[in-house]
């Protein structure tokens, strides 16, 4: 608990407690001088060692939330084996799903489950090879659009842009996000690159979080308004294609608008909290506490704990930027232009396929942009890394109509790559090659702000 001699940096320990001129709970630091220090041995004087009650692993965590304690001897063989059997499964079932597409559109029986012909795979490929580049175009626009909102941030709150380092720390935190399930392992990443890079203190830990926050909040308006014009046809799809996949656009309508108030929980929460906080720190502990009564919540102290200090977190960022109204409608903007920038690589990966559903232009984009906005919301709560399994069936299942017959496995499968697959390896491969380059310039003794 002491500072080192080197001067490292000091564990950090916090606590909630109730501001009394705002009323609102918030995050308050430990000083030092008030945590009980261990007794020190010396050679003159005998000091009897005191019997220490033991403390269970919650109670410490509660004590010492910022330390990062981990206890290794935790980690039973019992939680190996479920790791093991849930990766055996995430396999099994990425596979199966593969094998099944492959089957339909290849060897099911009838009389269009064919391969295609060289004449058609070289006249596909001939006349639309360009959408390819245009889906490489779109990839890239997304790591651009995340990394402009956190320089938009950044020059507001510090007064210098960083624009490299944003975009750095955008192409880091898209990788964690899919190597993680349900996307929320980026954030940590993104801190600690923006911190390491010059962007110090409360700034580098509220950027990441407001920009989630913002891109969350796009897509779910996006996501709603897709469901609206799913069910009304304000864009105009042909209704041979709408009879044609009634049941898949059925069910995924269905789990898209489970999707969207899933995905509202979090933001949600946090403007509620921002609105009437004292009544939602209430709330939360009501639940904490009921599912803790029911056996439904393991440690229910130490998970209101971090639920709260996360809410509180995100609510003192969006005060910050919504007290920037320029900044704040600039950082929405690129929201939106980040999650159409990510449904046209599905668009143009279709269109490199033939995709073709009678509708042309603007429009055709519209609806295949609605289509993926209903897909990705339908199975955004699917707890496997980039939502493999799901994502790769629904995809082809929806999609399979406006395809010539043989290319609808391909077009998923490549789509698949350039989504998912693409981010990993081009992620891990930038965040290896900064890293080495990071250790190169800190042992030239060079800067890396």
């Amino acid at each position: 608990m002491k500072k080192k001699i080197n001067q490292q940096e000091e564990p950090v320990i916090s606590k909630i407690e109730i501001d009394k001129k705002t009323a609102e709970p918030v995050l308050v630091e430990v000083p030092l001088d008030e945590i009980p220090q261990t007794v020190e041995e010396t050679t003159d004087v005998a000091v009897p060692e005191k019997k220490k009650k033991k403390r269970s692993k919650e109670e410490f965590q509660l004590e010492m939330p910022e330390v990062g304690f981990v206890d290794n001897s935790s980690i039973s063989k019992k939680q190996k084996l479920f790791k093991n059997i849930c990766m055996i499964a995430f396999v099994v079932l990425v596979v199966g799903v593969l094998a099944f597409t492959f089957y339909n559109d290849f060897l099911a029986p009838g009389e269009d489950k064919t391969f295609p012909s060289w004449s058609e795979i070289l006249g596909v490929f001939g006349n639309y090879w360009y959408f390819l580049i245009l889906a490489f175009v779109a990839i890239f626009g997304c790591y651009f659009f995340k990394g402009a909102k956190l320089s938009v941030m950044c020059k507001a709150l510090t007064g210098k842009a960083h624009f490299k380092t944003c975009i750095e720390t955008g192409i880091i935190g898209t990788y964690y996000n899919n190597v993680t399930p349900l996307a929320v392992g980026g954030q940590p990443f993104e801190i600690y690159h923006l911190s390491k890079h010059g962007v110090h203190g409360g700034v580098a830990s509220s950027m990441p979080i407001a920009t989630f926050f913002l891109n969350q909040f796009a897509f779910v308006i996006l996501s709603v308004i897709s469901i609206i014009f799913m069910q009304t046809n304000v864009l105009g799809v042909p209704e041979s294609v709408l009879a044609e996949f009634s049941t898949v656009t059925t069910v995924l309508t269905t789990l898209a608008i489970i999707g969207s108030v899933l995905c509202i929980f979090v933001p949600g929460l946090v403007i509620m909290f921002s609105i009437m906080p004292r009544t939602c720190s209430k709330l939360v502990h009501f639940v904490f506490w009921l599912g803790g009564k029911l056996r439904l919540v393991r440690n229910p102290k130490v998970l209101e704990f971090k639920v709260m200090k996360t809410v509180i977190q995100n609510a003192k960022c969006i005060k910050i930027i919504a007290s920037r109204p320029l900044v704040f409608l600039s950082m929405l903007l690129l929201s939106f232009l980040e999650q159409f920038a990510n449904v046209s690589i599905a668009f143009f990966t279709l269109k490199f396929f033939g995709f073709n559903i009678g509708v042309v232009g603007i429009r055709e984009w519209l609806i295949v942009s609605q289509f993926c906005f209903i897909l990705y919301s339908s199975i955004s709560f699917v707890p496997t890394p980039g939502n493999s399994g799901a994502a790769d069936l629904s995809f082809y299942l929806l999609f399979n109509i406006g395809l010539i017959s043989g290319f609808s496995f391909p077009a998923m499968l490549v789509w698949r790559c350039l989504s998912f697959y693409f981010h990993l390896l081009f992620g891990f491969v930038f965040t290896t090659y900064k890293r080495k380059s990071d250790h190169k310039k800190l042992a030239n003794g060079e800067s890396l702000e």
